[in-house]
C-alpha cells in the first residue's frame, strides 16, 4: 500500500483484491488515505460515473471493515480507528470537503454524515469490538486508540454512568509502569482525555507521576510538551510538580524548535493553571521578540499568548509591542474570531498596554463583525477600551446594537463593565440604559461584588451628567455608594510631596477631601475664592502618556458634578523637578503656574 502514488490506485488496488486481503492490508489502506487527502494525489475530475465509481468502492471497503472489526487483533484495531479518525478530522471540516463528488465529500458523507450518525456508528461498533481484547493492546496501540477517540471528539456512555474513556483509563493504569509508552503517546492520551472533557484524576496523576520520574525531558518534542501542559490545564488537573518539570526543562534549551502554537499553548497552560514561573514567561518572550516576523502566529495563537501574559501578571511591554505591531501590518482580521478580538484588547488593557493603533484596527474589526459577538465578547471590548482610554465615539456608537442584542444575556460583571465602559466613552445610549437595564441589574443585585457596585455608581454619576431620568432603587444606589467610598486612601510618596510643597505656600488647603459624589480629591485648595482640586497622577493613572479610562473619568465627574476644576500634576513632570524634598523653588513655580498663580505675587 506504501508504494501507492494515488488514491486512486490505493482504492483500486484495496477494492479489487478485497477478497483476499488481510485485516492489516486493509487497516494499511485507511491509513494511507489522508496522506492523499492532505493533497498528495488527491484531485480528480467531476466526473459522475467516475465518483458514483469511487463511492461505490469506499462503501464496500468500510463495510467489510465494519462487518469483520471483531476479528481484528489490536494493533489492527488500533490503526483502523486512528486512520478512520484522522480521514473525519480532515473531511469534517468544511474547508476541506471542496465540491460535491470529491474524494473529500464522499468521505464525509459516508464516515460522518449529516448529524454525526455515520461517525457515531462506526466509533460504537469499534468500541465493543475492542473491549474483550483491551488486555492484549500494546503500549502504542493502546495510545493511538485513545487518540483516535480523542480526535474524533466520540464519547460512549454505559447504562451505570461510566464511559469508554473510563475503560480506557483503567486499561493504562492497569500498565505497573509507563516506560512502553513513548514521549508521543503520554502527550496525546493527556490531550485526548482534555479535549473530549473526560476527566479521570487518577489516569492523569499516573502519567503526571511518570513524567515526574524520568531523568530529564529530552526525549520530548516541543509539540509534546506544550500539549502535555495544555492538556493539564484544560482539564483542571492539577500537578504543580509536572508544570515545574517542564517549564524547569524548557527555559534550560533553546525555543528555535518551538512554532507559534507550541510557544501560545505552553504560556496559556501556565496561565490558565495559576502555576506561576517568570523564568518561563521570560524565556517564551525573549524567544517571540527575537523572531524576525510572526507569521507562523494564528489569530489564536496571537490572543492566547497575549493572554496568558496578562493573565498571570508577567509584565513584558516588549512581547505586547511585537504582537500588536504584528497584528497591525496585516491586511485585515477577517480571520480573528470575535473571541480572539476581544481577549487580545482585554488583555493589552489588563496588562496595562497601549498600543492606540491596535485597539483602533481592532475595533474597525469589531465594528464589522458586532453580530457575531456573544455578551462576554462585547462586554470585554468596551471595558479593554474604556480601560485604555480608547474612547472612541464611533465604536461606542456602533456597538449600542450588540449590547442591546446580549443584554438579557450578561451576568452581573458584563452589566457593570458595559456601564462602566460607556460612563467613561461618554455616549449617550438610551436604547440599552432603561428600565430593561435597571430590571437587569436588580436581579443581579445579590450577586455584585464590590468592583461591580463601585462601576454602577459611576454610571449612576453619569446619568446625572446627561440629565438622565434613569436611576437605580435608592437602596442599590446607597449599597453602590457604600462600596465606592470603602477604598482606603493610600498616599504615595509622590503625592506627599507635592502636598508638602503646597502646604509650604500661603494657600488654604484640605487634604483627600471626600466629596459629595464620593470621588476623594487629593488636594483642595482656594484660589481668588474659588476651589480648585489638585490631583497627582502617578504610573497607574497613564498609560504611556496617555490617562487612563479610570483617571479620565474621574477629572470629568469631579468637574461636571461637584463644579470643582481640576488640575492634574503628572508623575513625569514633577520628577523631572528633582527628588523629593528636594528643588523647592523650582516646584513652587510649578504649582503656581498649574494654578494661574505665577502673576501673583
Amino acid at each position: 500500500m506504501s508504494e501507492c502514488r494515488s488514491l486512486d490506485e490505493a482504492l483500486n488496488a484495496t477494492y479489487d483484491n478485497l477478497d483476499i486481503l488481510s485485516h492489516r492490508d486493509v487497516a494499511a489502506f485507511w491509513a494511507v488515505v489522508p496522506k492523499f487527502l492532505g493533497g498528495r494525489g488527491g484531485r480528480r475530475q467531476d466526473d459522475k460515473n467516475d465518483n458514483q465509481r469511487m463511492f461505490h468502492q469506499f462503501d464496500k471497503i468500510i463495510t467489510k471493515s465494519m462487518e469483520e472489526i471483531k476479528l481484528y487483533d489490536a494493533r489492527d484495531m488500533s490503526t483502523l480507528a486512528i486512520s478512520l479518525a484522522k480521514i473525519m478530522d480532515k473531511v469534517g471540516k468544511s474547508g476541506n470537503r471542496k465540491t460535491k463528488g470529491s474524494p473529500q465529500q464522499i468521505l464525509h458523507d459516508m464516515l460522518i454524515g449529516n448529524n454525526l450518525e455515520f461517525k457515531q456508528f462506526i466509533f460504537d461498533h469499534i468500541t465493543c469490538a475492542s473491549i474483550p481484547i483491551l488486555r492484549e493492546f500494546k503500549a502504542r496501540d493502546l495510545a493511538n486508540f485513545i487518540y483516535a477517540y480523542g480526535l474524533a471528539e466520540h464519547t460512549l456512555k454505559f447504562d451505570d454512568g461510566s464511559t469508554f474513556f473510563d475503560i480506557l483509563a483503567d486499561q493504562v493504569i492497569s500498565f505497573e509502569e509507563l516506560d512502553g509508552f513513548k514521549p508521543q503517546h503520554l502527550s496525546n492520551i493527556a490531550w485526548a482525555y482534555a479535549t473530549t472533557e473526560e476527566s479521570n484524576p487518577k489516569l492523569f496523576k499516573k502519567v503526571a507521576g511518570h513524567i515526574i520520574s524520568l531523568d530529564n525531558l529530552d526525549g520530548f518534542k516541543p509539540q509534546e510538551l506544550s500539549n502535555i501542559v495544555w492538556a493539564y490545564a484544560t482539564a483542571r488537573e492539577s500537578h504543580p510538580e509536572l508544570l515545574k518539570k517542564v517549564a524547569d526543562h524548557i527555559i534550560t534549551r533553546s525555543l528555535d524548535r518551538f512554532n507559534g502554537q507550541d510557544c501560545s499553548n505552553t504560556v496559556w497552560a501556565y496561565a490558565t493553571a495559576k502555576e506561576s514561573h517568570p523564568k518561563l514567561f521570560r524565556k517564551v518572550a525573549d524567544h517571540v521578540v527575537s523572531l524576525s516576523n510572526l507569521n507562523e502566529f494564528k489569530p489564536q495563537n496571537l490572543s492566547n499568548t497575549v493572554w496568558a501574559f496578562a493573565t498571570a501578571g508577567e509584565s513584558s511591554p516588549k512581547l505586547f509591542k511585537k504582537v500588536a505591531h504584528h497584528i497591525v501590518s496585516l491586511d485585515n482580521l477577517n480571520d480573528f474570531k470575535p473571541q480572539e478580538l476581544s481577549n487580545t484588547a482585554w488583555s493589552y488593557a489588563s496588562a496595562g498596554e497601549s498600543h492606540p493603533a491596535l485597539f483602533q484596527k481592532l475595533s474597525d474589526a469589531a465594528i464589522q463583525r458586532q453580530n457575531e459577538f456573544t455578551e462576554q465578547h462585547v462586554a470585554n471590548f468596551l471595558w479593554a477600551n474604556a480601560t485604555n482610554g480608547q474612547v472612541d465615539k464611533n465604536l461606542f456608537s456602533s456597538l449600542v446594537l450588540a449590547v442591546k442584542a446580549n443584554l438579557g444575556k450578561c451576568n452581573e460583571q458584563e452589566l457593570a463593565n458595559v456601564a462602566w465602559a460607556y460612563s467613561v466613552a461618554n455616549v449617550d445610549a438610551p436604547s440599552v440604559f432603561n428600565d430593561e437595564f435597571i430590571n437587569a441589574c436588580l436581579q443581579k443585585e445579590n450577586d455584585f461584588i464590590v468592583e461591580n457596585l463601585r462601576q454602577l455608581h459611576q454610571w449612576q454619576l453619569w446619568q446625572k451628567e446627561l440629565d438622565s431620568n434613569v436611576r437605580l432603587p435608592s437602596s442599590l444606589q446607597q449599597k453602590c455608594y457604600d462600596a465606592f467610598i470603602s477604598r482606603v486612601p493610600e498616599p504615595s510618596k509622590l503625592q506627599d510631596d507635592v502636598i508638602s510643597q503646597l502646604s509650604s505656600m500661603d494657600l488654604e488647603l484640605e487634604e483627600e477631601v471626600l466629596t459629595k459624589s464620593g470621588y476623594r480629591i487629593d488636594a483642595l485648595v482656594e484660589v481668588n475664592g474659588k476651589k480648585i482640586g489638585v490631583e497627582v497622577d502617578g504610573p497607574s493613572h497613564f498609560l504611556g502618556r496617555n490617562r487612563t479610562g479610570s483617571t479620565i473619568l474621574k477629572h470629568r465627574q469631579v468637574t461636571n458634578r461637584e463644579n470643582i476644576p481640576v488640575v492634574s500634576v503628572p508623575y513625569w513632570e514633577w520628577n523631572k523637578l528633582g527628588k523629593y524634598g528636594k528643588n523647592r523653588d523650582k516646584k513652587e513655580k510649578y504649582i503656581r503656574d498649574l494654578l494661574g498663580l505665577s502673576d501673583q505675587q
